[in-house]
């Protein structure tokens, strides 16, 4: 755009706010390697005239269906910690799209 082009001030506004998308990127990055990927599904067994109902959780690793089962005492952690990486992901999908209209904005690499 020849404006950004033509003024140094914007340009130069432009390259701070790319840069803060990828510090952001980056942290996000960070706390997402820390958190439990997959979803938690629940199974309804019968045993002996008695149901049961348990939970786990499912997730892929090395190309692999993994299916881990998930302590009732555990839980409500798991829970908050799939939802925190639910969020983290879409605000990490948010800066990645910031990001790449920056750049075509900016002509920055």
């Amino acid at each position: 755009m020849r404006v950004v082009e033509k003024d140094r001030h914007i340009n130069g506004m432009l390259h701070e706010e790319l840069e803060r998308c990828r510090d952001m990127v980056i942290s996000l990055q960070k706390e997402l390697s820390n958190l439990p990927k997959g979803s938690l599904h629940k199974r309804r067994k019968k045993y002996k005239g008695r149901r049961y109902i348990y939970y786990y959780l499912k997730y892929r690793q090395s190309g692999k269906s993994i299916s881990k089962h998930i302590p009732q005492k555990e839980m409500d952690g798991l829970i908050n910690k799939l939802q925190a990486r639910k969020r983290y992901e879409k605000e990490m999908n948010f800066y990645l799209a910031r990001m790449k209209y920056l750049e075509k904005i900016s002509k920055i690499r």
